[in-house]
């Protein structure tokens, strides 16, 4: 069924098409559904026939008509251009470097990364900007090494490894916190811009 729904959702035929030229919030849902080809890629990208990943790389490069604010939805077009570099389609490295030179500048420690310019304490760091940028790191490493040319430690040239390490690292101190948070009824605290997004934590 998975696999059906995957492939109808790029099928121009079916009802089922996904409205890949419907705005820019297509930028965050094309990265979800990214996230879960790279999550289960031998499940859910390699049984996709030819013609079905042909259309998600086709999809995936129209996305470029829409230029994401300058928030963490850079790692959202970051996601797509990864994920097309790791299935070896033409991808676009400038939106690849863009996120992520932003998302590490925007550390700002304890584990903790702004959103944008500005911190802003709320869950994002949870479900979007944690877990994205470690996944781009990752394929990014699958696909090119240590290339200091393409993602250089701060302040080094140690490359993609030394710069995976940092990240997985913040992240496993993030978690820490985010664990602690917990409260004794099995809840997150209520705080930040969206409420309900502290299902997505879980």
């Amino acid at each position: 069924w998975a696999l059906k729904a995957y492939a109808n959702a790029v099928d121009p035929k079916s009802p089922d098409y996904l409205g890949w030229t419907n705005g820019g919030q297509t930028l965050v849902d094309a990265a979800y559904l990214v996230e879960s080809f790279y999550r289960g890629y031998d499940a859910l990208w390699k049984p996709l026939s030819q013609e079905t990943k042909d259309r998600y790389i086709k999809e995936l490069q129209g996305l470029r008509r829409y230029d994401p604010p300058y928030t963490n939805w850079l790692l959202f077009v970051s996601m797509e251009e990864c994920f097309l570099m790791y299935v070896g389609a033409q991808f676009d490295s400038y939106r690849i470097h863009l996120g992520m030179n932003k998302v590490e500048e925007w550390y700002v420690g304890d584990g903790w990364y702004s959103d944008g310019p500005s911190f802003a304490f709320d869950y994002y760091n949870s479900y979007v900007i944690q877990p994205m940028y470690l996944e781009c790191l990752e394929m990014i490493q699958a696909k090119r090494g240590n290339d200091t040319w393409f993602i250089r430690n701060t302040g080094n040239l140690n490359g993609a490894n030394r710069r995976l390490n940092d990240v997985r690292q913040r992240m496993q101190k993030y978690s820490v916190i985010l664990e602690r948070m917990i409260s004794p009824e099995g809840t997150y605290p209520v705080f930040g811009r969206s409420i309900p997004y502290r299902m997505a934590v879980f």
